[in-house]
C-alpha cells in the first residue's frame, strides 16, 4: 500500500506533464495557423494595391498622353509623326509602368503565401512533436516506475 502512493503521484504528474505538453503545442499550432490566415489576407491586399497602382499607373499615362495631344495639337501638328511617336511612347511607358506594379504585387503576394504553407507546415509539425513529446514523457516515468518499484 506504501508503494501505490508513490506510483499514483508519479502517474498523475506524467498525466499532467504529458497533457500540459500537448494542449502548449496545440496552442502554438493555432497561433501558427493563425499567423497562415494573416499572410494569406495580406496577400490579396497585396494583389488588390497592385492592381489599383497599376489602373492608376494607365491613368496617368493616358492624361500624359491627353496633353500631349493638346500641345500638338494647339501648335497644329496633332497628325506630326513626332507628335504620334511622343503619344506612343507614352502609351508604352505607361503599360510599362502598370504591368511592374501588377508584378511586383503579384510576388510579393506570393511570398506571403508561401509563408503561410511554412506556417501551416509548421504547426503540423508542432503538433506532431507535442504528441511525440508527450508519449515521451509517458514511456519514460514508466521506465522509471519500473526501474524503481519492479
Amino acid at each position: 500500500m506504501a508503494q501505490a502512493i508513490p506510483i499514483a503521484l508519479m502517474a498523475a504528474s506524467t498525466a499532467i506533464s504529458a497533457g500540459g505538453t500537448i494542449l502548449g503545442s496545440n496552442a502554438e499550432a493555432k497561433q501558427l495557423r493563425g499567423e497562415s490566415d494573416q499572410l494569406i489576407e495580406m496577400a490579396g491586399q497585396d494583389r488588390a494595391s497592385s492592381q489599383r497602382e497599376a489602373a492608376e499607373q494607365r491613368r496617368q499615362a493616358r492624361l500624359l498622353q491627353s496633353r500631349a495631344l493638346a500641345v500638338g495639337a494647339a501648335t497644329g501638328g496633332a497628325s506630326d509623326p513626332t507628335v504620334v511617336n511622343i503619344l506612343a511612347n507614352l502609351e508604352g511607358e505607361g503599360e510599362y509602368r502598370a504591368l511592374t506594379a501588377l508584378y511586383e504585387g503579384e510576388e510579393a503576394a506570393r511570398s506571403k503565401e508561401m509563408q503561410a504553407r511554412a506556417r501551416r507546415r509548421e504547426a503540423k509539425n508542432t503538433k506532431r512533436a507535442g504528441l511525440i513529446n508527450a508519449g515521451s514523457q509517458v514511456l519514460q516515468a514508466a521506465s522509471t516506475m519500473y526501474s524503481r518499484y519492479g
